[in-house]
């Protein structure tokens, strides 16, 4: 009775143990993604993926972006909306100061409603590290892991929800997303059937730059990342092949959200519907049916197989593996098959040793198998192998009937880890190792392989000892190993210029450092930026602008430097053993210098740049890699604020500004949001007959420790490091709520300094300051200083025009001052020109002065605009202006800088300004 089971107890147990080594993966695979499709459901709509598409790339021009990209995005996210913002971006490292300041920023502006990507990432030594975003970043958002973990096939299908990293617990980014707070640690399966399609998807250069409705953002979550495939983002998953990671992201958060979180029965489930099929073949086998109808109602049950397959993955969130049982009723089916057609006729006529149908099967999908598999009987000859292990070791059909020895098709380490299986009697499974090989294919090429062998004892017919089996099972991972050197050297080099990357720099000098001979002898770090390398793009294209950056790098590279670094954009950084003194920097810069201003021939064109060069040595600025980079920084920073190519060597008063900087910085920080800053207001009045008419608005600071701190010293600091903006709209709203209130309806004048109109919508903070404060638009006056009009002229007219639209009138602060002639004020719409008090010092006995004062009111009555003259100190000067023609002044003679209520009592005294200043003088 058992021989009539035998086929098909070996099919169940052929089949168990194929599966249990997942050689069915590829199939289950297939039949996921059908169920997938069949199954397709609309994702929620409420996650949005903002791509960085190749568009994206083109338009901003380099990679990785620089920080202000990031900071505008954020910025843009927030002002539509967004609920909440995630970045599947590496933020671990820094970038310029300037650069990382304006993405602190925006963070900081945006609330805490953003998340930082974190995550473990392997090191060429076998061991992990932890990258996660800058504290002075993480301070301001949720630090998310990020991790995806494919499965030995390389495919995704599970996702983690979190994990602890030394003792600090973080959660991944699509659990915050979704709002799912599992035990830390656990992972789940991914839902695929959720369609990608229906993702919203906008690309980022179109957020940035306003294309995209604010409508389809507003309470939206944001996921940012990769799309672009030359950014190598990409994952293999179930039914859609190849996606972009953060795709993986957006689909993962979806399964939470929807509650469509699937679970895998275990091989238990599996081998039990094996057995369940081999009781059906059984029913069917001892039917009187014939055999095309028995052939039919198996080939039924693997359809209802695949129908509850179906069904669990739709209504119970239950994702099962079906391979097995297929293969299983195909082997039952074969079985059923060879003993209708007497096949056993046959195989008595091959030898004992032949294998029986169903081990043909076993031939078969061990022939088709994508992997690499071998089997080695006792003796060490050839049984069985795929295709794919003939083609890579070189051996062919012919040497496996010939059962030839594997000393004359195996390789020498391949032969020895298969040798050991065989021959160690007391071989445990459990103690099978994956390793690792590389084959010599001919005299340049090779393949690396990912091996392992198992030994499987089979028992024979009789009662003799069991057959051993060595199964050698291999597969090519040469593209994998390729791809991880690749990104070991992009993670070490920049891509476009060869030049090392800022992180291959710090860790080069930290190891320059530990060498006694290096540490003595000291190093000597430089840091250069071109200056006119924005022209080469916009004249000849990127294209010539990368020819340039690469020309730069071989240019330092042939003044004798050790090693060059691109720091990012147009910025390189050089390091050179031993230190200079005075006259061979001097020399060596020179020499730098010269070399980088030299014209550049690029094909049909030629290109000049300018170069600032910072310097420093380890004898100025110690061992630290970070630091000396730093300084390098600092000294270049000051050689920017010469003319022409220049350098400067660190010097460590640049550190202390940079400290006291970076003090006052804090503390102006500090003192908007605690009440250290106030308003006083210098009156202008009318030269005709006295009367207050309108106030400029000057900001005052009381440190409680400091004192007083002049606007001269904390103005400037705001200016340098953006702070200039939170403070401008701090005294844009107080103003307009102080102006509210007044008496009398005078003009208030509010500064508003370039920073402001080249990094802030200057437009949108005037409105909504009028809006909160109720103040009429034509009581107020925006003062801009020429500066503004430095980088970008005829985008501030643009804002000048919107300023006008709204009804606020906008002055010429300090005329005369800077570049601007009597010809300027034709050109640009302003209402009002406030002659600096650089010109009225003078009057009334400097006739120049005089000729100036008189042309511009000549050219500022025929234009229609009105003359403020600024700083009058005495009556002589009044009088003067005023039979000019000027219409309004101000300046001591009339009244000091005064506090809102001293404005307030003195706008109820009906006494002339002018007289009240004579009479107390």
């Amino acid at each position: 009775m058992l021989r009539q089971f035998k086929g098909l107890i070996f099919v169940v147990l052929l089949v168990a143990a194929t599966n249990f080594f997942g050689w069915f993966q590829t199939v289950d695979n297939s039949l996921q993604s059908l169920r997938f499709k069949q199954t397709s459901r609309p994702a929620s709509g409420e996650i949005v993926f903002a791509a960085i598409d190749p568009k994206s790339l083109n338009a901003i021009g380099v990679w990785p972006w620089p920080r202000s990209v990031h900071a505008s995005l954020v910025n843009a996210l927030v002002g539509m909306d967004a609920s909440d913002i995630a970045f599947d971006i590496d933020f671990s490292a820094q970038s310029t100061p300037e650069n990382d300041l304006a993405l602190e920023q925006a963070l900081e502006e945006a609330g805490g409603f953003v998340m930082l990507a974190a995550f473990r990432q392997a090191l060429l030594d076998g061991s992990f590290t932890f990258n996660e975003p800058l504290p002075r970043f993480a301070q301001h958002g949720d630090t998310v892991l990020v991790n995806i973990i494919p499965d030995a096939d390389g495919m995704i299908r599970r996702y983690p929800v979190g994990a602890a990293i030394d003792g600090i617990k973080y959660t991944s980014l699509a659990a915050l997303v979704a709002g799912y707070v599992p035990p830390q640690g656990s992972d789940f399966v991914i839902d695929y059937s959720i369609d990608a399609e229906t993702v919203p998807a906008y690309s980022v250069i179109d957020i940035i730059e306003g294309r995209v409705d604010p409508a389809l953002i507003a309470g939206k979550q944001i996921v940012i990342g990769a799309s672009a495939v030359e950014l190598r983002d990409n994952f293999v998953v179930p039914r859609y092949g190849t996606i972009p990671g953060p795709m993986v992201q957006i689909l993962a958060a979806e399964t939470l959200r929807q509650g469509r979180v699937l679970s895998e029965p275990s091989l238990y489930l599996e081998m039990g519907l094996i057995v369940l099929a081999a009781l059906i073949a059984v029913l069917v086998r001892f039917s009187r049916l014939v055999l095309a109808i028995r052939v039919a109602m198996m080939i039924t049950v693997a359809l209802a197989f695949e129908l509850g397959a179906l069904v669990l993955l739709t209504n119970s969130n239950i994702l099962l593996d079906t391979a097995a049982v297929h293969i299983a009723i195909v082997g039952f089916l074969f079985v059923g098959l060879a003993r209708e057609l007497d096949f056993r006729k046959i195989l008595l006529r091959s030898t004992r040793r032949e294998l029986t149908t169903s081990q043909g099967i076993l031939d078969r999908v061990i022939a088709d198998n994508f992997d690499g598999v071998v089997v080695v009987g006792t003796d060490g000859k050839l049984i069985a192998a795929s295709r794919f292990a003939e083609e890579v070791l070189g051996f062919t059909d012919a040497d496996i009937a010939a059962g030839t020895s594997i000393e004359r098709t195996l390789p020498a380490n391949l032969i020895k880890d298969v040798r050991k299986v065989l021959e160690d009697a007391e071989y445990d499974p459990a103690s099978t190792m994956v390793r690792e090989a590389t084959l010599k294919r001919d005299e340049i090429d090779s393949l690396i392989i990912e091996y392992v062998v198992t030994l499987s004892r089979i028992a024979p017919e009789d009662d003799g000892p069991p057959e051993l089996v060595a199964c050698l099972t291999f597969r090519d991972i040469t593209e994998r190993r390729l791809s991880e050197r690749r990104l070991t050297y992009l993670a070490r080099h920049d891509p476009l210029t060869g030049a090392l990357s800022r992180a291959r720099m710090i860790d080069l000098i930290n190891q320059l450092i530990e060498s006694d001979t290096t540490r003595n002898r000291g190093l000597t770090l430089g840091v250069v930026s071109l200056s006119r390398f924005k022209l080469v793009n916009e004249a000849l294209g990127h294209h010539y602008g990368d020819e340039v950056l690469k020309m730069v790098v071989e240019r330092l590279r042939s003044c004798r430097v050790d090693h060059v670094a691109r720091l990012g954009g147009d910025s390189f950084a050089f390091l050179t053993k031993g230190v200079l003194d005075d006259d061979e920097f001097e020399v060596f810069s020179t020499v730098i210098l010269n070399k980088l201003s030299d014209i550049y021939d690029l094909e049909d064109h030629q290109a000049i740049v300018g170069a600032q060069m910072g310097l420093t040595d380890t004898h100025l600025s110690g061992t630290d890699a970070e630091l000396l980079i730093t300084h390098a920084d600092m000294a270049l920073s000051a050689a920017k604020e010469m003319p022409g190519n220049t350098y400067a060597v660190f010097r460590p008063e640049m550190d202390e500004r940079l400290k006291e900087a970076q003090v006052m910085e804090t503390a102006m920080r500090s003192a908007i949001h605690n009440g250290q800053l106030s308003l006083n207001y210098q009156p202008q009045v009318s030269l005709a007959d006295g009367r207050l008419v309108g106030v400029e608005a000057l900001v005052r600071w009381e440190h409680p420790e400091l004192g007083p701190v002049s606007p001269a010293k904390f103005i400037p600091i705001a200016e340098e490091t953006g702070t200039i903006i939170e403070l401008g709209r701090w005294i844009l709203n107080a103003a307009c709520m102080d102006a509210v209130n007044w008496p009398e309806p005078i003009k208030l004048a509010v500064n508003v300094s370039p920073t402001q109109f080249e990094f802030s919508d200057v437009v949108a903070d005037v409105r909504k300051a009028l809006s909160k404060s109720g103040l009429a638009p034509e009581r107020l006056d925006i003062e801009l200083t020429e500066g503004v009009f430095i980088a970008d002229p005829a985008g501030v007219i643009a804002v000048m025009e919107q300023l006008k639209a709204l009804g606020v009138g906008v002055a010429l602060d300090d005329f005369g001052t800077g570049y601007s002639s009597l010809s300027y004020l034709a050109q640009m719409p302003f209402d009002k020109v406030k002659i600096d008090k650089s010109f009225v010092n003078g009057l009334p006995n400097d006739q120049q002065s005089a000729a100036i004062v008189q042309a511009v009111m000549t050219l500022s009555e025929s234009l229609g605009k009105v003359v403020v003259a600024e700083g009058i100190e005495n009556a002589d000067q009044a009088w003067m202006l005023n039979l000019a023609g000027c219409h309004i002044g101000q300046g001591y003679h009339f009244s000091r800088p005064i506090d809102n209520d001293a404005l307030v009592a003195r706008m109820g005294d009906s006494t002339p300004l002018q007289k009240i200043a004579q009479a107390g003088s």
